[in-house]
């Protein structure tokens, strides 16, 4: 059976999350430097068939009130490049993931020094986790 994989696009990191097979739970896997784009994108093909992915879920960083932010464009081109490379994609919502990733990894005791690195994949299994309740459950 094939995974999720979630991905929460920032401007230096990229946090990653899978599903496991059965797409039940949504777990933190890894944290990229994001350099540019082209690197990204190689990374995440091999990534995407290493892990057996059946499609990949990109965290969509709307607005408080629902209008799109700045970023969604670069979640809607990552998609499109994705896309293009035969990949199945979906963007979602990803409104107060990184509050909701700073929360739990403060409850774990983690300062922020050491939670830097953590927060990115963290939200991305937010975003995951979200996405599993309402599309697979």
């Amino acid at each position: 059976m094939k995974r999720l994989l979630c991905i929460d696009l920032g401007s230096r990191r990229v946090g990653l999350a899978l599903s496991d097979p059965l797409k039940i739970f949504a777990s933190p896997f890894l944290t990229l430097n994001f350099t540019n784009k082209k690197k990204l994108i190689a990374e995440l093909l091999v990534i995407v068939e290493k892990q057996d992915i059946e499609r990949v879920i990109i965290g969509y960083p709307l607005n408080e009130n629902g209008t799109e932010s700045p970023g969604c464009r670069s979640s809607e081109d990552l998609a499109r490049q994705l896309t293009a490379r035969g990949i199945k994609t979906e963007l979602w919502d990803e409104r107060y993931t990184s509050m909701g990733a700073e929360s739990i990894l403060k409850e774990a005791g983690l300062n922020w020094r050491k939670a830097i690195d953590k927060i990115d994949k963290v939200a991305a299994s937010l975003i995951l986790e979200d996405y599993i309740k309402t599309k697979e459950g």
